[in-house]
């Protein structure tokens, strides 16, 4: 995620014009216009006034980015090989990770897009769980995780066995419901 992704999701968050974010941030609207269009690389100062702006804080994760292209490249690798419970425990330590650093630092920009599994599913499902955990601290959730890309057009259960229960659909976690990936809140309390 870039520097002005970042900003116009935080902005876009809060229902502000660029005018508005910036005069809250004391930045001008050309200067936001710039950077959210990728014509400007801005200073770490002007990106932190304008996450502020907009009621956010900008804070490190150091692990997020490495912790979900590793897991997104073992489910991969899962489901190749035909896998669904190595691709759930995975899923479930992607799950623990996010939620051990409640509380923690975190960095937003570090949460690039991990490469497709090869299951829209499973990418449907990690784009749920980032958007769950950034959403639950406060913090913008990237585009990548947002596109409809990432979503199903059928329902789909996350996993069976020990991990999971039956989902009932008002025990589904709203970023889960929305992208058609089913999963009991209990399944992701594990951490």
């Amino acid at each position: 995620m870039t520097a002005g992704t970042l900003i116009r999701s935080a902005r876009k968050s809060r229902r502000l014009t660029q005018q508005a974010l910036g005069r809250r941030a004391h930045l001008s609207q050309s200067h936001l216009s710039l950077i959210e269009r990728g014509h400007q690389n801005p200073s770490f100062e002007a990106v932190e006034r304008a996450l502020l702006g907009a009621g956010h804080r900008l804070v490190a994760v150091p692990t997020v980015r490495d912790d979900a292209a590793a897991i997104a490249a073992d489910i991969r690798i899962a489901v190749l090989d035909d896998r669904a419970d190595r691709a759930l425990r995975r899923f479930i330590q992607l799950n623990d990770n996010l939620h051990a650093e409640h509380g923690a630092v975190r960095f937003a920009l570090a949460i690039a897009e991990p490469e497709p599994t090869g299951s829209k599913q499973w990418d449907a499902a990690i784009a749920a769980l980032v958007a769950h955990q950034l959403n639950a601290e406060g913090l913008p959730v990237p585009d990548w995780a947002t596109s409809s890309s990432r979503s199903l057009k059928r329902p789909w259960v996350l996993g069976e066995g020990p991990y999971t229960l039956t989902p009932d659909p008002a025990r589904v976690p709203v970023e889960f419901a929305r992208r058609r990936v089913l999963i009991d809140k209990d399944t992701l309390a594990s951490a």
